[in-house]
């Protein structure tokens, strides 16, 4: 199934319920036969492609890192510690984020969860 039809999948049913009893701003990430995609799907459904995506109480505050410093074509390499440094920044500053991550790869070999090594050697350098 392409990435935009299971994101528009979720979108239709939050849009068909309106926040109840589905309360949830959704990020659906893949790559598929076209590319890698990254949607956002809000409480009412609506859909938008992104580039990068933050959600929760917490986000304004990362969404002020990933835009000063995100840049398309960045390497996995690259792009970790702007998300470490983004993730760091809102626990820091908003209660409501609470104190632990998952970070999480998805490329053309998959879905991979960090370690907690691998997580904290990101925020180190972050």
């Amino acid at each position: 199934m392409p990435v935009s039809a299971a994101a528009r999948l979720v979108a239709n049913l939050f849009f068909s319920h309106r926040l109840f009893p589905f309360m949830a701003q959704i990020i659906i990430g893949g790559i598929d036969s076209s590319g890698p995609h990254l949607f956002s799907i809000d409480p009412f459904g609506s859909i938008t492609e992104e580039k990068y995506v933050a959600t929760g109480s917490g986000s304004p505050i990362a969404y002020g890192i990933l835009e000063e410093r995100f840049k398309e074509d960045l390497s996995l390499e690259e792009a970790l510690p702007i998300v470490g440094q983004a993730l760091r920044s809102a626990m820091k500053r908003d209660v409501a984020t609470g104190d632990s991550l998952d970070i999480v790869v998805i490329d053309k070999n998959g879905y991979r969860e960090l370690s907690i090594e691998e997580k904290s050697k990101i925020l180190e350098a972050s």
